[in-house]
């Protein structure tokens, strides 16, 4: 499954992170690595089945609002099965997972109205059990840095 890139989206639209509290953008390393040619950027598919889904699966509540992500399944080719809410369901258009240097990034694309194309590029945060990243807001074309906490 190709990915496509989201860097020249993201590197042309404002930035907006006032209203985080906590969070940290990864959209250049995110960006770099999913638009990378196959075969360029080395996931072990086995760990990821495993780990990965263990790691990423569940619910994630968004620090600034009523926002969450529901991660249901981590695929070994790539994807992932997501919901996002707002507190009403969003549709989700897409969503993909990446290992690279013993880190897990996702990108979760949602295509509903209201949300025409707007995109999460999140890091795992290990230590702090968290996802952390960027926001793009398509309909204004605002990127904002965005912090999840496990929800327990």
């Amino acid at each position: 499954m190709a990915i496509l890139a989201v860097t020249l989206i993201i590197a042309g639209c404002k930035s907006n992170s006032g209203n985080v509290k906590e969070g940290k953008v990864v959209q250049s390393v995110v960006s770099d690595s999913l638009s990378a040619p196959a075969g360029s950027v080395q996931t072990d598919l086995t760990t990821a089945e495993t780990s990965g889904e263990s790691t990423l699966k569940g619910r994630w509540q968004r620090n600034d609002g009523s926002y969450y992500l529901q991660i249901y399944s981590v695929s070994a080719d790539s994807t992932l099965k997501a919901g996002y809410f707002n507190p009403n369901p969003v549709n989700v258009e897409s969503g993909e997972w990446i290992s690279q240097e013993g880190k897990l990034y996702i990108r979760i694309i949602l295509r509903d109205v209201n949300y025409p194309g707007s995109t999460y590029i999140l890091e795992y945060l290990p230590g702090r059990d968290a996802l952390a990243g960027n926001y793009f807001q398509a309909v204004d074309g605002v990127n904002y840095e965005v912090y999840f906490s496990r929800v327990k």
